[in-house]
């Protein structure tokens, strides 16, 4: 049997701003992008982790930038 699995992931950097739970509704602040690939490269030999350029999550006038993560077995 041959492993054709993918995945992307979407989320936020790690970041201090415990509003974001209040006013998003955030169940946790953000993920540190070298843990994700780390992890991902226990189940995917090919893991792309980067940030996205321009794009960022807001609120009460603060910012915290998104990655995205590529994982595949091929």
């Amino acid at each position: 049997m041959e492993d054709h699995g993918k995945a992307i992931l979407v989320d936020l950097y790690e970041h201090p701003f415990k509003e974001f739970r209040e006013k998003m509704g955030d169940v946790h602040l953000g993920f540190n992008p070298s843990c994700i690939e780390e992890d991902a490269k226990r189940f995917f030999p090919n893991v792309y982790v980067r940030k996205m350029p321009g794009i960022c999550c807001e609120c009460s006038g603060r910012s915290a930038e998104l990655f995205i993560a590529y994982l595949t077995c091929k």
